[in-house]
């Protein structure tokens, strides 16, 4: 080295920067494969690795199955939901099973729990070409949805103006045209000549606007007939007697008469708010307008089966108020699963029957004072009561006092004194129609004389009075 003259050593330099910059010009043409991955070429063949229906490789790069449908969907099912648009593939695979769609090829290959699926297509890349004839299939399939939807929906760009429209819009008239697309927030709209509702809804995406036109005319025609219903029936109601409380199928109070306030006293405010079915009746008892439960603790047991009850049409109770009065109360069922209760006051009508029920047991107990049988008859001869004196001589049975036949009561009376001419004297001036007074008597087997008399009591009804006497009494006595 020590030998060397300059001149080598300039020579001997140049050599090096020469070789320096054929190795960087060199270095420039080569690609940098880590850096920038080589592009697709086309006619390439890809590969898709599955075990037991998951996808375990592939040499596609960022290659992603469509989103799966369930949670159980398999990479299997996903795969062939994404080649379903150009391949129908089995769920059972058959091992070396291929498949052609025009140049594309599809061969499976299956072994064991492995099943290896080549795609290959001479013209383009495979993988490409695939995923963008598979979405090119959904968004045909959308928009022939979006097209065929029965409800007018518009695409709107940024500024406003129509992109485009389903059939359902394109049939409307221009003027309704321009009405619904006048929205600019949701809501309800009406429309003129004729009458017809449409709910807009306004969805804001990053391209525009989505307007969607619901037809609600039969909903908003049937909420009017609903009310105009609800508007005669409260009319109707409001001068009924009777108090009426119809809950609906959530049980809250949907309608109710001036009078069930009037017979509750309950507040109209406390009404109004449709209180709950089991609200409403714990307040009648905290008013004391229902009768006290015996046990507090099965009140809502209580409650409930009164309610299944009138569900059911069964349910009818008679109310004995602390105040004196007293309610009939009817559990019916109504339409759409709602219940309805009435309430009527029947204190009047209690009251006439106690008072008819006491005048009866006193008439009873002064018939039952005489020492006669007494009986009396219908107009068609039937008994419709007697006394006890007469039970007693005829021997009548308890359920036998009242509306025994004329010739039932003949023949018990036949039996218990065998005097056919008398009896049948009897039955003859019944049967007449216009019952005339009659008295005769017939002498018993025992030495006593049997005395009977009819006389009229108005009304067709008569009087049969029956009555022991002794032998030395003359017979023109007992008409006396």
């Amino acid at each position: 080295m020590a030998d060397m003259t300059a001149l080598d050593f300039t020579v001997l330099i140049g050599i090096a920067l020469v070789l320096s910059l054929v190795v960087v010009w060199i270095s420039g043409l080569m690609p940098d494969r880590r850096a920038h991955p080589a592009p697709m070429e086309p006619g390439t063949t890809r590969h898709f690795l599955f075990r037991d229906g998951a996808l375990v490789d592939t040499d596609v790069a960022e290659f992603t199955l469509p989103e799966p449908q369930d949670a159980d969907e398999s990479d299997w099912l996903r795969f062939r939901r994404w080649l379903a648009p150009r391949f129908d593939l089995p769920e059972t695979v058959e091992n070396g099973k291929t498949l052609q769609d025009g140049a594309a090829r599809l061969a499976l290959v299956l072994q064991g729990a492995t099943l290896r699926v080549t795609l290959s297509d001479p013209e383009t890349c495979a993988v490409a070409r695939h995923d963008l004839l598979h979405r090119l299939s959904e968004a045909t399939q959308q928009g022939a949805a979006l097209m065929a939807a029965p409800l007018p929906m518009w695409l709107r760009d940024p500024s406003g103006r129509i992109r485009c429209e389903n059939r359902a819009a394109s049939t409307l008239s221009a003027p309704d045209r321009a009405e619904l697309l006048a929205a600019t927030v949701p809501g309800r709209i009406a429309l003129e000549s004729p009458s017809r509702w449409y709910d807009m809804t306004i969805e804001t995406q990053n391209h525009g606007q989505i307007h969607y036109a619901r037809d609600v005319t039969a909903s908003v025609l049937a909420e009017q007939a609903q009310r105009d219903f609800i508007r005669t029936l409260g009319k109707t109601f409001a001068d009924l007697p009777t108090g009426l409380a119809i809950f609906d199928r959530n049980r809250s109070l949907a309608m109710f008469n001036p009078a069930l306030v009037d017979l509750t006293g309950l507040d109209p405010v406390f009404l109004s708010a449709r209180p709950g079915i089991l609200d409403f009746f714990d307040t009648l008892r905290d008013r004391q307008v229902m009768p006290e439960p015996r046990n507090y603790a099965n009140w809502r047991t209580q409650i409930d089966a009164m309610i299944r009850a009138a569900d059911d049409g069964q349910y009818q109770d008679v109310w004995s108020l602390v105040n004196g009065r007293t309610y009939r109360v009817t559990g019916r069922p109504h339409p759409n699963g709602a219940v309805a209760f009435l309430f009527a006051d029947i204190s009047d009508e209690v009251a006439v029957t106690r008072d008819q029920r006491i005048a009866l047991d006193l008439r009873q107990a002064a018939l039952d004072r005489v020492e006669e049988a007494v009986a009396v008859l219908a107009r068609d001869g039937a008994l419709l009561f007697c006394n006890r004196r007469f039970a007693l001589l005829t021997r009548l049975a308890p359920e036998a006092r009242t509306g025994l036949a004329l010739p039932d009561l003949l023949a018990i009376c036949r039996t218990r004194f065998p005097r056919a001419t008398l009896w049948q004297s009897v039955e003859d001036r019944i049967r007449a129609g216009a019952v005339s007074a009659f008295a005769e008597s017939a002498m018993l087997d025992h030495g006593t004389r049997l005395a009977v008399r009819l006389m009229p009591l108005g009304q067709g009804r008569a009087l049969l009075s029956l009555h022991h006497v002794p032998a030395h009494v003359q017979p023109g006595a007992l008409t006396a």
